[in-house]
């Protein structure tokens, strides 16, 4: 009870670090410490509390070949037990002192997760450092947590829009670590052994490519002075730094996944870029008007307003370290996919051949540079974006510069990107549908004859 009542009111507590729209980027303070780790500090002193973000280079990307999940099972049995914790004392500790911990795992980076109050902070931090130092990962707790993955991603089936996604991944990157989800596949989650999730922590888990964000009631001397001592133990030596495979990818394809379903949800797509890439702010703004501005989008516009085809679509650039993917989502009656597909194709070349209007980059840049601050409107939140900034290699001033890079973009700009990213005669297209009712033409999928009916 203590422990829901204390973190109601650190949830009430953290939403008043909002920042104004016109504010700049939260401060911080940036050093690396003896261990080789990054620290950042960013004092907010309107609360007493404080967030611990530690962000490391252990992703799904490093999942071995036919041990995908790997990274995300690590991530899950993480906090379930230490050389001298159980995992019902891992959990008792944080009860006791109100604290919110937890860990999970992305595509690119996995991440511990710690916040608490400011007099509970060296309880907090005794914890965090356990964990993350002294993981022990007990038979029993791999066995458990492997079981309830296993059963996620059995339960994951019944989503249509779930499956096209893991469907798309593989069809698009083939074997390349972006080519499953960070789940994983179930025999290779089944085969999963505690000797495995060992040997990843201990090559992976490591301060050299480790970032520490620190958000709060706390001053940057403080922090850096208590990590020093609580971190001294922690030795590099890891894995080496991740590299991603140079290797081609599977040609563009028409995929369809039959399930017994009245919508057919579809995925049109190609590669698209790693999240440093100097155009990914003409990108995002393209992007904006073509699918990612929600009812004010050409996709939207196209294919539920005037179509009455869809009652969502919408498109985006996955982030990642690496590049990732460019894709369109949508859901449709299976005996009106292919119209959808076509309408989303003829917009994607109108991007490419005809740009922008004046009116749509003006509205594009409000929003964008509008919307920004709700990134930093809570201490949790200006952790992990510190974190990421660090982690994708955004520069420390990208906080103060964002709105200036976006207000830059100019309309041949948009139109250079579209035409330099978007492909629609290369695109993959995923649609998981009741193939009964009708079959989707094979090859290129914006270049797709009329639909064949289902015999």
């Amino acid at each position: 009870m203590r422990r829901r009542w204390v973190q109601r009111a650190l949830s009430a507590a953290a939403v008043l670090l909002a920042l104004p729209a016109s504010a700049a980027g939260p401060p911080a303070v940036r050093t690396t410490l003896p261990s080789g780790a990054r620290l950042i500090v960013s004092e907010q002193h309107a609360v007493p509390l404080v967030v611990v973000n530690v962000l490391l280079d252990a992703g799904a990307r490093r999942d071995p070949h036919v041990k995908e999940g790997l990274a995300n099972l690590t991530a899950e049995v993480l906090t379930q037990g230490t050389k001298t914790r159980t995992a019902t004392q891992i959990n008792e500790a944080a009860d006791f002192i109100g604290a919110s911990f937890d860990a999970s795992a992305e595509a690119d980076y996995a991440s511990l997760n710690l916040t608490v109050l400011r007099k509970e902070l060296d309880a907090g931090l005794d914890l965090l450092t356990d964990v993350l130092l002294n993981a022990s990962f007990p038979e029993a707790e791999v066995t458990r947590r492997r079981e309830a993955a296993l059963a996620a991603i059995q339960a994951s089936e019944d989503d249509p829009g779930h499956v096209a996604q893991r469907a798309f991944a593989k069809a698009l990157f083939g074997g390349q670590p972006y080519g499953h989800l960070t789940e994983g596949d179930p025999a290779a989650v089944k085969a999963l052994t505690r000797a495995d999730l060992l040997s990843f922590y201990g090559a992976t888990y490591r301060p050299e490519r480790a970032i520490i964000t620190v958000v709060g009631d706390i001053t940057a001397d403080e922090v850096r002075a208590r990590f020093e001592s609580a971190l001294r133990e922690w030795k590099p030596g890891g894995a080496p730094a991740f590299e991603y495979p140079n290797t081609p990818a599977p040609p563009a394809e028409t995929l369809t996944v039959n399930k017994p379903i009245t919508q057919a949800n579809i995925i049109l797509g190609d590669h698209g870029v790693a999240r440093d890439n100097p155009d990914y702010y003409a990108l995002t703004v393209m992007n904006y008007v073509l699918g990612g501005g929600g009812f004010s989008s050409r996709l939207l516009d196209n294919i539920r307003t005037k179509a009455g085809l869809a009652y969502s679509v919408a498109s985006f650039f996955t982030v990642n370290k690496s590049p990732g993917s460019f894709q369109v989502v949508m859901q449709t009656k299976n005996q009106s996919a292919l119209e959808a597909i076509q309408r989303a194709c003829g917009e994607i070349e109108r991007m490419r051949t005809g740009g922008i209007t004046d009116d749509e980059l003006t509205d594009a840049k409000l929003y964008l540079t509008g919307s920004f601050p709700l990134r930093l409107d809570s201490s949790a939140k200006i952790a992990g974006f510190l974190a990421q900034v660090d982690f994708f290699n955004l520069g420390d001033d990208y906080a103060d510069t964002y709105a200036q890079r976006i207000n830059a973009v100019s309309r041949d700009d948009v139109r250079r990107v579209a035409q330099q990213y978007l492909h629609p005669e290369a695109m993959t297209l995923v649609v998981v549908t009741d193939t009964s009712q009708v079959v989707m033409p094979p090859g290129r999928p914006c270049a797709a004859p009329a639909p064949t009916p289902a015999s």
